[in-house]
């Protein structure tokens, strides 16, 4: 399992089931969604995984659907070292990239 960072102060329950899946070795790429109450941590936490594993984080925002496909090809871009952000046209394109860009990484290791 991922040791949790020093920086991090108890939340071993949390980082516990985030490492689990994190650690998962499944054939197939995994999205994973985290919620709850406001300013309890969880951006913290996830992002502390992501940084840890070089996972690819990006935090949703109230936006429009344009404004946030925008804003998640960006990070997509800077995540993947693009040159040129994707232009999507639906969540359902841009989660379909994301899983492919996740399947060529894990078959390049």
């Amino acid at each position: 399992m991922l040791a949790k960072p020093d920086r991090i102060f108890a939340r071993d329950f949390e980082w516990r089931h985030l490492a689990r899946f994190a650690d998962r070795a499944g054939e197939r790429p995994q999205l994973g969604v985290i919620s709850g109450r406001h300013r309890q941590g969880k951006t913290f936490l996830v992002e502390a995984l992501a940084a840890l594993t070089g996972g690819f984080y990006f935090a949703a925002t109230e936006a429009t659907e344009v404004e946030s496909l925008m804003l998640f090809s960006a990070a997509l871009a800077e995540h993947t070292g693009a040159e040129v952000p994707h232009r999507f046209a639906s969540w359902d394109e841009a989660v379909r990239q994301l899983f492919a860009l996740s399947a060529e990484r894990r078959w390049a290791r």
